[in-house]
Order: structure tokens, then sequence, then C-alpha cells
């Protein structure tokens, strides 16, 4: 594969660049000006109708963080949706592993089943949950929120700012 486009590493866009301090040294103006007029600008999404409450409540907590770090446009309403639908799931499926859980003698219902034949596997609620988990896993490395996505990542305050930086307390939030 070598030399077509899907070689190598994916590129990170300019906002993230400059969070980390620009530590592969690129042009700083370029993704300066890349950063201040970005070809699809930081815009807010609208609210999808079909999310449920908790995954509405999800959307609620991300979108102005999203938005204030420079990392999410109205093109990225449908991914922020299913991220959101996605975790709410896991959330639903974890609270009803743990009424399973309560119910039966060995406290593990939520998380095996037991064939007639004895034969023990994965419950169906568990493989679910691993479902959704791997969306919710996928999703957020598209917007940094796994410890992978966001290592190293760190906002910078300009030298001799006396104020603090809401940039910087927002991506502290999640890239550290």
């Amino acid at each position: 594969m070598a030399g077509n486009g899907n070689s190598g590493r994916t590129g990170k866009p300019a906002v993230v660049h400059l969070i980390k301090g620009n530590p592969s040294k690129k042009n700083g103006q370029a993704l300066l000006d890349e950063a201040l007029n970005p070809p699809v600008p930081a815009e807010a999404p609208d609210k999808p109708d079909h999310l449920n409450e908790e995954a509405a409540q999800i959307w609620d907590g991300l979108i102005p963080d999203l938005l204030k770090l420079g990392l999410v446009t109205r093109l990225d309403g449908h991914t922020l949706a299913e991220y959101c639908h996605c975790l709410s799931k896991v959330r639903a499926l974890d609270r009803m592993m743990d009424e399973l859980n309560e119910t039966s003698t060995n406290g593990v219902r939520g998380y095996f089943q037991t064939s007639r034949t004895g034969y023990r596997s994965v419950s169906e609620v568990m493989q679910a949950r691993a479902m959704f988990n791997s969306r919710v896993d996928a999703i957020g490395r598209q917007f940094g929120f796994s410890p992978l996505a966001r290592r190293g990542l760190r906002v910078e305050a300009p030298q001799g700012e006396l104020f603090p930086n809401e940039q910087k307390q927002i991506a502290d939030k999640y890239f550290s």
C-alpha cells in the first residue's frame, strides 16, 4: 500500500496540534490559520429529536465543551448522536445486569447464562452491552474520548496570561 492516500496514520486536526503544543513542528502559522479558519467552522449541531432522555442529557453535557475546544461541527451531529445513543444503551444494560444479579442466587445471572445441558456462556444482555460499548469506544476515539486518543493532549495557556484559560480547563477535564 505504499504511496496511496490510505497509508500511515490519519492526520490530526490543526486544533489538536495546537492543543498538544505542536510537537511535530508543523508550520505554526499554517496551523493557526487552519484552526481559526477551518473548512467547516466549529458550530453546535442540532440535537436530534429521536434521542432518549438519557442520550439527550449526554448530548447536552458534551456539546458545550466540544464547541469551546473547536472539536465539533454541524457535520458531526449524526456521529455524536450515535455516540450518545450507544452510551445510553450501555448504561441501561448495566442497570439491567445489576437487577438480574440482585435477583440471582449466585450474583452473576446478568453476566452469564447456563443452558439446559449445563454449558455456561456470556449472557445475551452482556453480549448486547459489549456490542454497544465497542461502538461507544470507536466513536469516542473520533472525538478524543478514549485514554489512547487523548494521550498527551494538553492545552497550553499562552505565556503571560493572568487569568485562567477556559479552553485549558475544559481540555484538562477530558485530556489529562
